[in-house]
């Protein structure tokens, strides 16, 4: 039985997470899954002889949400290395670009060397985290965007993050706030604070029709999408109630506007939608918040690492760091993956895992955690534990699972 933490971008409610959760656990060989909407992932317990990863991400993905597969940070393991399935993919300046297949560790993988461009054979990689360099001096002419991309890529879906969301919702709640006053002060509610000549003359029916269009059509439109992907998948949750009681109210006054005589109700599903989004932005903004120590757990890891390829010092991204590799560490480093001292001596200070204040010094043969600190010496060691293997990446996974 294996454990694997994925990424559902975009739930809206907890309803929508209980549905995801539901649709996953009907897949076969999943014993269950518990999917955590404030975290916006699903931790799914699954029998890897009989479902694989990119199934579960395909599942999710067919629930209507965003999924690039194992939720793990970017720092230390390129998240696209976890998209199982066809090739791997990282994005760069805001696009994504392929960085080639993903290797099995029973060959051997091509890396490129930094100051000749050629790519040379590598040992042994890491299961499901060695990556073939492509195309001769690729690493070279991208470290550069991998240096800047992973300073704020952590592993994120390419759909919205949590904050993008929280934002989109406050829009939408203003645009609906503006509307929403002009179609009560002319409502027969808003009367009692007074009579209000209407524009240009317009008739009042008209006036909130175009009024409650604008203040309903845009504002309303992600609980559309998730009431939609909600029937879908025979389920009905929060977004289905709100769909169906401001579009009541809405089409019934359409109704009363264009093709029968009656009293018009436009006033009631716009108030109602702005008290709803209100909701939803501070509900938002609490869970983009809620995420801000696992954010802080992967800023630990350092973005590069000094490896030695071909007798050479070559700095690649933390990503690309193979097991087996010797990592070269200097006086102030942050060791980027764990493994052993295999040449040297230092001081480090390791309190980041063991909340020990004083530096504990490190010589040949001892394990090495991956963001803890160099102080004093340098040395090189052996890279044993990259990628979702690291301390760091299960510390991550712990909390997310636990969320």
């Amino acid at each position: 039985m294996k454990t694997s933490t994925v990424e559902v971008g975009e739930l809206v409610s907890t309803l929508s997470a209980a549905g995801v959760s539901r649709q996953l656990a009907t897949l076969p060989g999943v014993h269950h899954a518990e999917v955590n909407y404030v975290a916006g992932s699903a931790t799914v317990h699954y029998d890897e002889a009989r479902i694989t990863l990119d199934a579960i991400r395909q599942r999710v993905v067919d629930c209507g949400y965003h999924c690039r597969g194992e939720l793990v940070p970017a720092h230390i393991c390129d998240s696209a290395d976890h998209k199982a399935g066809g090739d791997a993919y990282a994005r760069h300046a805001g696009h994504a670009m392929p960085v080639g297949a993903m290797e099995k560790n029973t060959g051997a993988a091509p890396v490129a060397d930094k100051k000749t461009g050629t790519a040379k054979d590598s040992h042994a990689g890491h299961s499901a985290h060695e990556v073939a360099g492509g195309a001769a001096g690729s690493l070279a002419g991208n470290q550069a965007a991998n240096k800047a991309d992973m300073m704020h890529d952590m592993g994120h879906a390419p759909g919205m993050s949590m904050q993008d969301m929280a934002n989109d919702m406050r829009n939408r709640f203003v645009v609906a706030l503006v509307f929403a006053v002009p179609v009560f002060l002319y409502s027969p509610m808003g009367e009692m604070f007074g009579d209000f000549a209407l524009p240009l003359g317009m008739d009042r029916k008209l006036f909130l029709f175009f009024t409650a269009t604008a203040a309903i059509a845009y504002p309303v439109w992600p609980f559309v999408v998730a009431a939609w992907r909600a029937a879908r998948n025979g389920v009905a949750n929060m977004a289905t109630l709100i769909v169906l009681s401001v579009g009541t109210g809405y089409i019934f006054s359409v109704g009363a506007t264009f093709l029968y005589e009656g009293e018009v109700f436009f006033e009631a599903p716009a108030v109602l939608l702005v008290f709803i989004l209100l909701g939803h932005w501070l509900e938002m903004r609490a869970r983009a918040g809620a995420s801000d120590a696992i954010r802080a757990l992967m800023n630990l890891a350092p973005a590069m690492a000094t490896v030695v390829r071909g007798d050479v010092e070559t700095e690649v991204p933390t990503a690309e760091v193979l097991a087996g590799e010797i990592v070269v560490i200097k006086p102030g480093d942050k060791i980027p993956v764990d493994g052993e001292i295999t040449e040297g001596s230092s001081q480090v200070d390791e309190s980041m895992l063991t909340g020990e204040s004083m530096p504990v010094k490190k010589v040949v043969g001892n394990p090495v955690i991956g963001a803890t600190i160099n102080k004093s010496g340098s040395f090189r060691y052996k890279a044993t534990k990259v990628g979702a293997d690291t301390a760091l990446a299960q510390i991550v996974k712990l909390v997310q699972e636990a969320q």
